[in-house]
């Protein structure tokens, strides 16, 4: 009797454990959800267009999170670019058929490499400042100064941020490509591995229609999940000082799990189709 007392009390531990991890999973989806809503309410209103201050903002973070980051990606997509064309390369001339090079680009490198890798980058680059900067606007109450003032939290603070992330990780994904392949392939095409013209057009081949939207709908998605989920992070800081590393840990770390699931999904999804 005392063993099968001790049983149901784990297992009832154990529920609770699973319950309450389930509650708090779908209390997070809610606020993210909500957060999402409000701020792309925010941005799809356009009203921020007539406001220098929030345009003033939005620069910023344009140029902090985009601009200020081409070097890097292009570095990266450099060595990848040379990497993967090598071995690619090398793997069909290994088996004779050179038809292989395009196709295995265009699903590697194409749809799969390069919105990972650039997301990322941004992520390692700009995560922790984007949840610094919000938590630290909590932590001073300039939150509530704007709000006094009439000013959308959504508008000012948010939405920029949001916006920033996702524009420029289509453009870096878009470049890191273009770099990828091109300069890739000409480093490659210098030690006669393949001429650079045949590259290129065995590139073109192996290309369609639907892994280029595949791209550009993963160079978006993936970029713009990172930024709601260290939005949500940020602001969930409230006035503790202490909570800003916890919460911007938690936040760079989370947005990687969070795309890796949904590239898991995606990739689920395609091959259901």
């Amino acid at each position: 009797m005392n063993i099968m007392s001790r049983m149901l009390l784990k297992m009832n531990s154990r529920a609770d454990k699973l319950g309450s991890a389930a509650i708090h999973i779908v209390a997070e989806v809610r606020r993210a959800y909500r957060l999402t809503r409000s701020v792309l309410a925010a941005g799809i209103k356009m009203q921020w267009l007539a406001k220098p201050a929030v345009t003033n903002v939005a620069f910023r973070q344009i140029y902090f999170t985009g601009v200020e980051s081409v070097s890097w990606v292009v570095m990266v997509a450099l060595g990848v670019g040379v990497l993967s064309v090598y071995n690619i390369v090398d793997f069909a001339r290994s088996i004779q058929d050179m038809s292989l090079i395009g196709q295995l680009i265009s699903n590697l490198l194409v749809t799969e490499v390069a919105p990972l890798i650039v997301t990322i980058l941004l992520l390692s680059r700009s995560g922790v400042a984007v949840v610094t900067e919000l938590g630290t606007m909590h932590v001073r109450g300039e939150d509530l100064t704007l709000s006094s003032m009439g000013i959308s939290r959504e508008e000012y603070l948010l939405w920029p941020r949001l916006m920033a992330f996702t524009l420029c990780g289509l453009i870096l994904t878009v470049i890191f490509v273009f770099v990828s392949i091109w300069l890739g392939g000409l480093l490659v095409s210098m030690n006669e591995e393949i001429n650079f013209i045949d590259f290129l057009i065995e590139v073109r081949r192996g290309t369609t229609i639907e892994e280029v939207v595949m791209l550009l709908v993963k160079g978006t998605l993936y970029p713009m999940l990172s930024a709601i989920m260290l939005l949500n992070m940020g602001c969930k800081v409230g006035r503790e000082p202490n909570l800003i590393p916890v919460y911007a840990t938690q936040g760079v770390l989370g947005s990687l799990m969070l795309v890796l699931m949904s590239d898991a999904l995606i990739a689920l999804i395609v091959g259901l189709l």
